[in-house]
């Protein structure tokens, strides 16, 4: 009897336990750093161990979890930019190689199977959740308009894929098409490309004035 009682009672306790564990209100498709959870708990990590045991949290790095999106495929992950946001704990950020490359029609096609990004903290590559990240510490505009990933291009031509007759061709035409802001093109080459980038720039600039 006494066995039985303490089994019991055993049983008792740890299901008091887990009801009054905290159960934080976690936002599905959100991504957490282990940091984030001391709004919770004073052992963050211990928490984040028990959410990950539960299903509340998945995993993407160390680190760094998100809560899954229900989707009719099971639990979904969020989206880039959610993993990037975490990770860089709110510091800005912008995506660029070959989606940004690419849609600027000037000749790039280079496709990556890391995800180019250039941030203001960390340079390296990582993995989110099996998703590679190549980050580079460089400046940037907050807001960088087309004009800005027409000079990245510029100085990542052998990376995407275009030589640079097609691309000074290529620019040269856009140009006299209007496509791009010529005085804000200017000024990125100026603010953020190299000497060799500005030179391409102005001399693509002549070209299409000229002939306009």
């Amino acid at each position: 009897m006494p066995a039985v009682l303490y089994l019991f009672y055993g049983g008792f306790l740890t299901r008091n336990l887990v009801s009054t564990a905290v159960q934080p209100k976690l936002q599905p498709g959100r991504a957490y750093r282990t940091r984030d959870l001391r709004r919770w708990s004073a052992n963050p990590t211990r928490l984040a161990k028990r959410l990950v045991r539960e299903g509340k949290l998945h995993q993407a790095a160390h680190g760094l979890f998100y809560a899954p999106v229900p989707s009719r495929f099971g639990p979904a992950p969020p989206d880039e930019t959610e993993f990037l946001r975490a990770f860089f704990g709110g510091s800005p950020f912008i995506i660029s190689g070959p989606p940004r490359w690419n849609a600027l029609s000037l000749g790039a096609t280079a496709m990556f199977a890391a995800t180019l990004v250039y941030n203001t903290r960390r340079t390296g590559e990582f993995t989110f959740d099996g998703r590679r990240y190549l980050l580079r510490r460089v400046l940037f505009p907050e807001n960088p308009p087309p004009e800005y990933f027409v000079v990245d291009l510029i100085q990542h031509r052998d990376m995407a894929g275009v030589s640079l007759a097609e691309l000074e061709e290529r620019l040269i035409a856009t140009l006299k098409q209007g496509r791009w802001d010529r005085d804000l093109l200017a000024r990125m080459a100026e603010r953020y490309g190299t000497k060799a980038t500005l030179a391409l720039g102005e001399r693509c600039l002549a070209a299409a004035g000229e002939a306009s």
